[in-house]
């Protein structure tokens, strides 16, 4: 069985790891990127909701989740902002808004599954 620091080490580094996935992915060419068949919106809801879930059961309640929200989402922003420099992509506001979406609910599930678990300790 894994002690929880270990597993807050463990989430850290898949957080992390998928902070640099998702800068990856955005900033490949079009015709270069994989794509998982699902819509655009939906790929971008996913990463960033797992992603921000991820990173604050790592980083835990001191870190606020909240913290890690606003970083994601303007992260996701700067990331829509360079891909207009990029051949065969396209920044998009509405994606960017999908993204945040996902951070935003990923970090707030996160949150309360922590703020639960730490009062029943």
């Amino acid at each position: 069985m894994i002690d929880p620091k270990q597993g807050r080490l463990i989430a850290r580094l898949v957080g992390l790891l998928a902070v640099l996935a998702i800068a990856i992915l955005s900033l490949v060419p079009g015709d270069v990127r994989p794509h998982t068949g699902m819509p655009k919106q939906l790929e971008h809801i996913v990463a960033y909701l797992l992603t921000a879930a991820v990173l604050a059961f790592g980083y835990g309640k001191s870190r606020y989740p909240t913290f890690i929200i606003l970083s994601l989402s303007i992260y996701s922003a700067a990331l829509e902002v360079a891909q207009t420099q990029i051949p065969g992509r396209t920044g998009n506001f509405g994606v960017f808004f999908v993204s945040f979406s996902g951070a935003l609910v990923g970090g707030t599930i996160a949150w309360l599954i922590l703020r639960t678990f730490s009062r029943s300790e």
